[in-house]
């Protein structure tokens, strides 16, 4: 997909949304040309807890910020260098930093969603529905996108592989051990056990051949709270289809139309 920024759009980057010491967090921040203010969505990228970049979603931030939306491209710490809850806890500082300086960003700071792919996907259900769980400083959303990443952390694929694969899984590295040693912290860590009543909108979105199933005991218990949920499943498609073409422009559409639904 295209990263070029058009002129109607603008792009403020490397913008430090927090501070740990002198490890400077930051952010790529894009929005219309115009007065606003306009809905946000803080865009997490995946990596499986322990990689990636930001730039990953450059395309998607400045396709969000064309639609009229300011989009916040963030980095977040990485299993490697600072175990869970590191993670979550830069999340959650995004929301509130985009917040606090909405004005600056031509941003609506009460209505604000969140859109993450594969671990990203996973963080942006952890920030829609941990908002209010002790130990992960929380900020309250008002709707999510969840692609293709796992809701449930103590049961189900991710825990399977803890168990099954100690010295390999990822999720092993990120919280700095394994299930049977951590499962406080595994417990906390879980975006499904977490859901409840207050929780904002989750949309799951996946391709065709990547689990679509995934999550599905999620979306029943959004159902029962009445809490508005649904899957996009995309035709042919694989694991980081987001950032692929076709489907990109289709889910792109997609995003968009659930978050007019949802965030205006």
């Amino acid at each position: 997909p295209p990263t070029l920024v058009p002129g109607n759009i603008v792009a403020h980057r490397d913008v430090v949304y927090a501070q740990d010491g002198d490890r400077k967090l930051l952010s790529d921040i894009y929005h219309p040309k115009g007065k606003g203010p306009f809905p946000g969505v803080i865009t997490v990228h995946g990596g499986g807890w322990i990689k990636g970049y930001k730039d990953k979603f450059t395309a998607l931030g400045v396709a969000l910020a064309e639609r009229g939306y300011v989009a916040m491209v963030i980095e977040y710490r990485l299993g490697y260098e600072k175990k869970f809850p590191a993670g979550i806890h830069d999340c959650n500082a995004a929301t509130r930093y985009l917040r606090t300086h909405a004005r600056l960003y031509r941003a609506d700071p009460k209505h604000i969603g969140a859109v993450g792919g594969s671990a990203g996907g996973h963080l942006a259900g952890l920030m829609a529905t941990g908002w209010d769980v002790p130990g992960l400083k929380g900020e309250k959303l008002q709707a999510a996108i969840v692609m293709a990443g796992p809701m449930e952390i103590i049961t189900g694929s991710v825990a399977e592989r803890s168990r099954r694969s100690p010295d390999e899984a990822n999720i092993n590295v990120w919280t700095g051990m394994d299930i049977e040693a951590g499962r406080e912290m595994y417990e906390l860590a879980d975006a499904h056990r977490h859901i409840s009543k207050d929780d904002p909108p989750i949309l799951f979105m996946v391709g065709e051949h990547d689990h679509p199933e995934r999550n599905a005991p999620s979306r029943v218990a959004l159902n029962a709270f009445g809490i508005p949920t649904g899957i996009k499943s995309y035709e042919d498609g694989k694991h980081g289809c987001w950032n692929r073409q076709p489907w990109f422009n289709d889910m792109v559409v997609d995003m968009d139309a659930w978050f007019k639904k949802h965030l205006r």
